[in-house]
């Protein structure tokens, strides 16, 4: 088995979690908007908690990778490589962190999409089927 084989499975494996969390994250959003309309709260109000929210989970990301050392003992070319690349990843996580907690308008597009898939899963009305012959079997007498 070639090492290229056994990076492409672990990182499969690594996406598959990634994407659970999202599931998960996306799950816990529609049950944070369904409560805040059970409530009363606003939407706005809603949407403010839960970017907040995500925000310091990312904030979080942050502050693990920016905490994070090479291995001792490492040469300083990999050191250097090593820290520009922290800084980079902590860059990029500010900015998102940045761009999550400016996020607005996902509780009223939730409520929408949760109307819509409630409507959808709701049984149409039953309408009494058009017969195209008339009883007795017989056509356009």
């Amino acid at each position: 088995m070639s090492t290229e084989r056994h990076d492409a499975d672990v990182y499969g494996q690594v996406l598959a979690r990634i994407g659970q969390h999202q599931h998960e994250a996306t799950n816990a959003r529609f049950m944070v908007f369904q409560a805040r309309a059970a409530v009363g709260v606003a939407p706005e109000q809603a949407d403010e908690i839960v970017s907040q929210l995500e925000a310091g989970a990312v904030a979080g990301a942050h502050t693990g990778v920016s905490e994070s050392s090479p291995p001792h003992g490492s040469e300083q070319r990999f050191e250097d490589g090593w820290f520009a690349g922290v800084r980079a990843v902590a860059s990029d996580l500010l900015r998102i962190a940045d761009t999550t907690a400016a996020q607005r308008g996902c509780a009223t597009s939730s409520a929408l999409l949760l109307a819509r898939l409630r409507q959808l899963a709701s049984p149409a009305p039953k309408t009494p089927a058009q017969d195209p012959v008339p009883a007795g079997g017989e056509v356009g007498r």
